[in-house]
């Protein structure tokens, strides 16, 4: 460490002492010699550093105080949508059937309650004569094109399965129909023409509505949003990291952001994990699972007491890959649990935070989407996220790049509308809206991987996205340095 100091230095233009040097660390030494460079100095003394870090240590006391200050904190965790603790799979077969029905009746439910659609169900759809309208909900089966290049779409409910067409001389619909995923619960306007058959003259996804009301802040609060931190491995973007510690600690500029920060999601992947892909061992800097949770513990416990911390499982975590996954286990995380700022939260999970309804997922299932709706790239994940939403379904397609547990609760569907809906898994940060809901994928703090390189995917890395309550907008703080100082 003592060798990157003075070469830091050196960089700069400066000679540092060797009574300065004992006093600088990984934490304070770049912004230290920073800070002196602007006086034009030469020499770094021993006097000037100590100086400089009581100046630092005020300015912390400072923000800790100001942060102390503030009301109490706001926010509740929806316990009942987070499958941490709970038994809801006996692990039988009729398990899948209780997943796939409870996914059903709740997004049908969602359907009914649209204004101009008349539900009835397949079977009583089934005993109207030919030409009637027909209003119906059903979960897509099967998906194919006729030797006519007509669409057929084969959707079922509880009471009967029936052949659904969409006619190739109608080329919206035709459009429309491109992107519906097998398991996908949808309304469908229809005509009767036989019993096995009717014409699609309208498709309806659950979606969430147009308009939401969002509460009124008064304050300028943030929420700092992380991800795929990825500790252990070889390719951790440890020096960016330890500079974000540093920085939310008020070591650096920004104090009038840094001292609004009140929470901070980091949304799974929280260490890389050990035996999650074949080649992983000798990409490795640690290959003991207990040890680099140690190091992941390490990182947060530095952060301020005053930042409610929220952490969500991903699939290179020590949970189960298949959602939904519980709560990292407190046998990995001990010290985190002890910590009364620190919630530790299952994927999907939902928190009501400064009264915004937050969504969290990692976001694995999404991989379905990239692979079957052919525009929707890994660069793009918001894209993805916006028609997560608009099938009110984080489980979009069964057994499509992803596992899904059976059991008698479906936790994966949506069913109330996010503020925010916030994820991460693809290491590439993104923002948008969609019908006034923000979504926000998170960067992450991991070189680019093998595998990474064999899809042609360039991730984003060490992007800190900062919500701001207030004023509902979105900045991004960079800590990424280039590739050669991370080597």
């Amino acid at each position: 460490m003592d060798h990157e100091i003075v070469n830091y230095a050196n960089k700069t233009g400066m000679i540092i002492t060797e009574d300065a040097l004992h006093l600088l660390n990984s934490h304070n030494y770049k912004i230290v010699i920073e800070r002196l460079k602007e006086k034009n100095n030469i020499f770094i003394t021993k006097e000037e550093v100590a100086e400089l870090l009581s100046q630092l240590s005020d300015s912390r006391k400072k923000i800790n105080s100001t942060k102390e200050s503030c009301e109490k904190k706001n926010f509740e965790i929806l316990d009942k949508y987070d499958v941490t603790g709970k038994k809801y799979s006996q692990g039988k077969v009729e398990d899948f059937l209780s997943l796939f029905l409870d996914k059903y009746n709740t997004l049908s439910t969602i359907l009914k309650n649209r204004i101009g659609f008349d539900h009835i169900t397949i079977s009583d759809a089934q005993k109207l004569v030919k030409n009637k309208p027909a209003h119906i909900i059903g979960m897509v089966y099967e998906k194919r094109k006729t030797k006519n290049e007509h669409l057929m779409i084969t959707v079922d409910d509880p009471t009967a399965k029936v052949n659904l067409i969409v006619m190739k001389n109608n080329e919206q619909l035709q459009k429309d129909s491109e992107n519906i995923l097998l398991d996908n619960v949808l309304g469908f306007k229809c005509t009767v023409i036989s019993k096995d058959m009717f014409i699609v003259n309208e498709i309806l996804y659950p979606d969430i509505p147009l308009e939401n009301s969002k509460p009124k802040i008064d304050d300028n609060i943030y929420l700092a949003i992380i991800a795929d931190t990825h500790v252990g491995s070889k390719l951790f973007r440890e020096r960016e990291f330890v500079a974000f510690i540093d920085w939310v600690n008020g070591n650096d500029g920004d104090q009038e952001i840094i001292s609004k920060i009140k929470y901070l999601v980091i949304a799974g992947d929280c260490v890389d994990g050990v035996g999650i892909y074949p080649t992983q061992f000798d990409e490795l800097a640690i290959t003991d699972i207990f040890k680099q949770y140690e190091l992941f513990e390490d990182y947060i416990l530095k952060i301020p007491k005053t930042i409610d911390v929220f952490i969500c499982s991903g699939n290179h975590d020590a949970v189960r890959l298949s959602d939904p996954q519980p709560a990292i286990p407190k046998e990995y995380m001990p010290r985190l649990y002890e910590e009364c700022n620190i919630h530790i939260m299952g994927s999907p999970c939902w928190v009501i935070i400064e009264g915004f309804k937050c969504l969290i997922y990692h976001g694995a299932s999404l991989h379905g989407i990239y692979t079957e709706i052919k525009e929707i790239t890994m660069d793009k994940p918001d894209l993805a996220m916006k028609e997560v939403l608009k099938r009110r379904d984080l489980m979009p397609q069964y057994g499509i790049k992803k596992t899904f547990v059976p059991m008698e609760k479906n936790l994966m569907v949506i069913p109330e509308v996010p503020d925010i809906y916030i994820g991460g898994d693809v290491h590439h940060h993104a923002y948008s809206k969609y019908k006034n809901t923000h979504l926000i994928n998170a960067s992450c703090w991991q070189s680019i991987t093998s595998y990474q390189k064999e899809l042609g995917h360039v991730p984003t890395i060490s992007k800190v996205l900062l919500f701001n309550f207030k004023t509902q907008k979105l900045i991004i703080k960079d800590f990424q340095l280039p590739e050669e100082e991370n080597d």
